[in-house]
């Protein structure tokens, strides 16, 4: 007899450290042990795991949170939840590696804990996410040196 929880498929580029972009696909769970309904990616990379399992041209991979740039999709639709406070930063990440990346930051928090600053040092998230014109970037804020609101 197998046990296997059914897995959602999700196609990402991943950006490692000192590595060129790669495309890996993920696997998420069908719940979130953070609220109800399915694992979503923000989930998956602000959870308990030390090391991502990924699979890579068909080669299965554990890829060490630490070393994860980014991690880029196609780009997530609005988030709407009439209970939380839903307000979008315009605004310039700068990497530590040069590269910039410009977007809106979605922050879905309260009022009181809705500036840039309370999300970059909120210490139970590694990962925050910032929407491009097509795709959504998670990126690990140890990669951070600076953020411009415009």
């Amino acid at each position: 007899m197998v046990y296997q929880v059914p897995m959602v498929e999700l196609a990402v580029d991943v950006a490692l450290a000192g590595c060129e972009t790669a495309e890996y696909s993920v696997f998420l769970a069908p719940y979130s042990e953070k609220r109800d309904g399915p694992e979503t990616l923000a989930d998956y990379l602000n959870g308990r795991r030390r090391f991502f399992p990924m699979v890579a041209g068909g080669v299965p991979k554990l890829i060490n949170r630490d070393q994860v740039v980014w991690v880029k999709f196609e780009k997530l639709p609005h988030i709407v939840d009439l209970e939380i406070t839903i307000i979008e930063r315009l605004t310039i990440m700068e990497l530590t590696d040069g590269s910039r990346i410009e977007g809106i930051v979605p922050v879905d928090r309260p009022q009181e804990q809705s500036r840039l600053s309370d999300i970059v040092n909120d210490a139970r998230e590694a990962f925050m996410r910032i929407d491009g014109d097509d795709e959504t970037y998670y990126v690990n804020k140890d990669f951070i040196r600076l953020l411009i609101p415009r």
